[in-house]
């Protein structure tokens, strides 16, 4: 009898959680189709300004001194992740906004041949 007692308050117990959760969600449809909203408009904008940076004369000529294609990358970026195009994308803004910022011609040009390989690196373990 204690058996069949217990069996019978999970079912019901079961039962009234089911049809108590049916209509309550933590985030609403609509705030959640802002948010992938908002989250894809920052991933395009990150990859215009990515794609912006690799097709400047500067960073053709880093690329040709570490043996990479610009086209190549460019092409590549989409398969970036989020967080890694907010990251490269900010570096890049960080050029563009502030390009020289006190150092000289070949310490901007690492700075881009570093940007390069970081994007470089991080395409081939997105590849992976």
């Amino acid at each position: 009898m204690r058996k069949i007692l217990t069996v019978l308050s999970l079912a019901l117990a079961s039962l009234c959680a089911g049809q108590a959760m049916v209509g309550d969600h933590v985030v609403s449809p609509a705030a959640a189709a802002e948010r992938l909203q908002e989250a894809s408009a920052a991933r395009e904008q990150g990859l215009a300004t990515l794609d912006r940076a690799l097709a400047s004369p500067e960073v053709a000529r880093a690329a040709a001194t570490v043996g990479a294609d610009p086209v190549a990358l460019r092409a590549a970026l989409p398969t970036l992740s989020d967080a890694e195009i907010a990251d490269l994308a900010q570096r890049a803004a960080a050029l563009d906004t502030d390009p020289v910022a006190g150092l000289d011609d070949d310490i901007r040009t690492l700075l881009i041949i570093f940007l390069i390989v970081a994007i470089v690196i991080l395409v081939l373990q997105a590849v992976d």
